[in-house]
């Protein structure tokens, strides 16, 4: 006779054993993770300088602003002086660029120094959150500008006509559905669309002006043989709206132009930082990044990716 195999009893125990070791390991992990973000978060300071300039690096799409803008509102309340963002991104999403936007405002009128410092690309919604700092240095060939506003719709409704498929929509009222991907668009809903746009736009336009309004005052103080006190807003968007249709601009012409302050690379802003500060001697620079396991957990978490990623329509403040 055959030996009995495995009963169904020793199964379940060991797929009870498996889940249990699974749990404890998850939560291994929370409280490594809930121990390190309560240490991130602390708000004493150990050895801090005079001379230390915090950095934060924006890079890539700009999808998400809770990091960056947690990270600044730490700066904000330390004991540093200056905060350089270093910026190599195309934009991204209206809001995030707006929250960061803000925040750096915010420490500005904590009488903290903020200098954006640009890399190969700073352009749209990146041009827009370095338009709120004291100082912008980029580097001559850096891409920038690209002043706009995006909102784009598949249309798949030419492939669904021929595979035969057919979509039934209720809604309660003319425009729920508009951008559906089921059929084109009517010349109402672009109506609609094109509006909440130019709003948003505006919008962007009305943020350059309040960060950039005295670095514009002096260049067109000399273009139109002005005092500088005499330029109105109204002035300064006749100026930059001709450069303001999405275009992007080398580092060179947006220098030309009063859309940045100085030519340089990074160590040069660095220095511009240090001076503005008033710091003595070599700064220090150190790097607010979110720690390893930070990045990880983050990934690792379901939700955060669904929150990145399930948004169907979403204006932008993008370059490319």
């Amino acid at each position: 006779m055959n030996p009995n195999p495995s009963s169904p009893k020793s199964h379940t125990l060991l797929y009870v054993l498996m889940g249990l070791s699974f749990f404890c390991l998850l939560t291994f992990f929370f409280v490594i993770y809930s121990v390190q973000k309560a240490f991130s978060h602390g708000s004493s300071e150990i050895f801090v300088g005079d001379n230390e300039i915090d950095l934060i690096s924006v890079q890539g799409p700009i999808y998400e602003s809770d990091d960056i803008v947690r990270r600044i509102k730490k700066f904000k309340t330390s004991s540093k002086k200056a905060l350089l963002l270093r910026l190599d991104s195309p934009g991204g999403g209206v809001a995030p660029s707006q929250e960061i936007y803000t925040e750096i405002l915010r420490a500005r009128e904590s009488k903290k120094i903020v200098v954006a410092s640009m890399s190969s690309l700073a352009a749209s919604g990146a041009y827009y959150i370095a338009s709120a700092c004291d100082r912008i240095v980029a580097n001559p060939g850096t891409l920038t500008g690209s002043i706009g506003v995006i909102a784009e719709f598949p249309d798949a409704s030419i492939l669904l006509k021929k595979v035969g498929v057919n979509f039934e929509t209720i809604k309660s009222g003319k425009y729920k559905d508009t951008g559906s991907f089921s059929r084109p668009m009517n010349s109402g809903e672009r109506n609609y669309l094109q509006g909440t746009i130019n709003e948003v736009y505006q919008q962007f336009l009305k943020s350059v002006v309040d960060g950039r309004r005295n670095a514009f005052r002096e260049k067109l103080s000399k273009l139109l043989n002005k005092k500088a006190s005499a330029i109105s807003d109204e002035d300064i968007i006749r100026f930059i709206m001709p450069y303001s249709d999405g275009r992007v601009l080398t580092g060179s012409t947006a220098y030309n132009l009063g859309f940045v302050d100085q030519l340089g690379n990074y160590y040069d802003a660095v220095k511009v930082t240090a001076d503005l500060a008033g710091i003595k001697g070599e700064p220090v620079v150190r790097q607010d990044a979110p720690s390893k396991l930070d990045q990880w957990m983050n990934g690792l978490i379901p939700f955060s990716f669904f929150s990145r990623n399930n948004t169907s329509f979403q204006l932008e403040y993008r370059a490319f």
